[in-house]
């Protein structure tokens, strides 16, 4: 009889103990964001970090911020990118520069030739930047800069063409 009651009581402990089968599993994890390249009707995703993307189609681009659930081209101007070069026809090592500036501190900026990603150096305040890099060898042609930068809430992202002889 003892023993009779000893396992009623572990299996009524055992019970108590798995909870209900129809919890659902909680979870705090983000889900992952689309494809920016949607949000701007196709293109070229070049660069995606956390909430911040830009998008390249033709001789465009757009920055773009994920707010929510939706990817939205940040158009506010709050961040200014002006190109320094290259201008007219270049050679195959072809440098590049852009001048930035925004009211508050730059967070990052970067540089794609044809899509792929220069290393850039540069310098100056938070609120006020110039980068700068080269390209290696490129083909004779029409060839599309991108120059990006962005503070923690705002983004600009700026395309040009430029044709090595």
């Amino acid at each position: 009889m003892l023993v009779r009651r000893l396992l009623l009581l572990l299996a009524a402990l055992l019970v108590a103990g798995c909870g209900s089968k129809d919890a659902a599993p909680t979870t705090t994890a983000r889900s992952t964001p689309p494809d920016p390249s949607h949000a701007v009707g196709g293109g070229h995703t070049l660069y995606q970090d956390g909430d911040w993307a830009v998008v390249v189609k033709g001789n465009s681009a757009v920055a773009l911020h994920f707010v929510g659930d939706v990817w939205r081209p940040d158009r506010t101007g709050r961040v200014k990118i002006e190109l320094l070069g290259p201008h007219g026809v270049q050679p195959p090592t072809t440098q590049v520069a852009a001048q930035m500036r925004a009211p508050t501190p730059l967070v990052e900026s970067s540089f794609w030739v044809d899509g792929v990603a220069l290393l850039v150096k540069g310098g100056g305040s938070p609120t006020r930047g110039t980068i700068y890099g080269a390209t290696n060898g490129l083909r004779p042609g029409k060839h599309v800069l991108v120059a990006y930068a962005r503070t923690a809430t705002a983004a600009t992202a700026i395309a040009a063409t430029f044709r090595v002889r």
